[in-house]
């Protein structure tokens, strides 16, 4: 059966429509596809200068686009994001350094300035560690002339008794500046001048257990100063809680004597050996150290 192929269409039957087989194109020989040319490598940005530069960075070459129809074999370049600091000033450095360069700043920051310090409060040095340097206990056998002083540690300054024997009188300084006097042996009321200061525990800040001055060391703080006078002709000498004494001469030269001075300095004591000439009377020895006897007032009982 024959194939119409007309391309006209047929009036007399308009409830009919057809569709016309479009004829056969004729075959064209392939080309040749073209040899896929290599993408040239990106440009690299010039070292920055050495200098810092207030003005913006220069802007990057742009990377050619590849030619239409052409392959391209390199990867696109990778994208650094954008590092996440404080907007400032450009030095013209390059994104990584000014990177790190935020990094190296963001440390300092939180490192506390000189204003934080200085509010901290600083602990001071103890008062007996600025004194000039002076021998302590058991590095001397006797206080004279040529090394009248000695000092104890903190430890023998707190620990036990001053123990001071030889002596004939004692004079004192506590608290509030009340100042006392007393003769060695049996406590009399008529031998007391100034008040007695009693420390915690119903003892006397200085007093005399038979002929031994003691000085309670555990209320020490409470003691200020105080004076010790030797027996006529006889040394004195003076122990701690470790065994360790050191001894007072009986004279001090051919009409002189020594007399012991015990002072506080903070948590410390000083023992002094005090040249007195011979001759004056006790009241006269300790006005001329300051002692001013504390007036006693009258006993009113019911």
């Amino acid at each position: 059966m024959a194939v119409n192929r007309s391309s006209a269409v047929r009036t007399d039957l308009p409830f009919l429509s057809r569709r016309v087989k479009p004829r056969a194109a004729a075959p064209v020989a392939p080309q040749a596809a073209p040899a896929p040319q290599a993408a040239p490598a990106p440009r690299t940005a010039p070292a920055p200068a050495a200098a810092p530069s207030t003005s913006a960075p220069a802007a990057r070459p742009a990377t050619p686009a590849p030619a239409p129809g052409s392959l391209s074999l390199s990867p696109p370049p990778r994208q650094q994001p954008a590092p996440s600091v404080s907007p400032s000033l450009s030095l013209g450095l390059s994104p990584n350094a000014e990177a790190a360069s935020s990094r190296a700043a963001a440390p300092a920051a939180s490192r506390p300035t000189s204003s934080s310090r200085a509010a901290e409060p600083v602990r001071a040095e103890p008062l007996h560690n600025r004194l000039f340097p002076a021998p302590g206990m058991g590095e001397l056998r006797s206080l004279d002339r040529q090394n009248p002083v000695v000092r104890l540690t903190p430890m023998e300054s707190a620990v036990g008794s001053l123990v001071v024997a030889g002596t004939v009188r004692a004079v004192w300084e506590g608290p509030g500046y009340s100042t006392g006097s007393v003769s060695a042996g049996e406590f009399r009321p008529e031998d007391l001048d100034g008040v007695m200061v009693q420390a915690p525990g119903n003892r006397p800040l200085v007093g005399y257990e038979d002929d031994l001055a003691l000085i309670p060391l555990r209320h020490v703080r409470m003691l200020r100063r105080a004076l010790f006078f030797p027996k006529p002709k006889q040394p004195m000498s003076v122990g701690v809680y470790n065994g360790k004494s050191v001894t007072i001469p009986a004279q001090a030269g051919h009409r002189s004597y020594y007399a012991l001075s015990v002072i506080r300095i903070d948590d410390v004591l000083e023992l002094r050996a005090e040249e007195l000439p011979y001759g004056m009377e006790f009241k006269a020895i300790w006005e001329a150290f300051g002692f001013t006897m504390t007036t006693r007032l009258p006993y009113q009982g019911r």
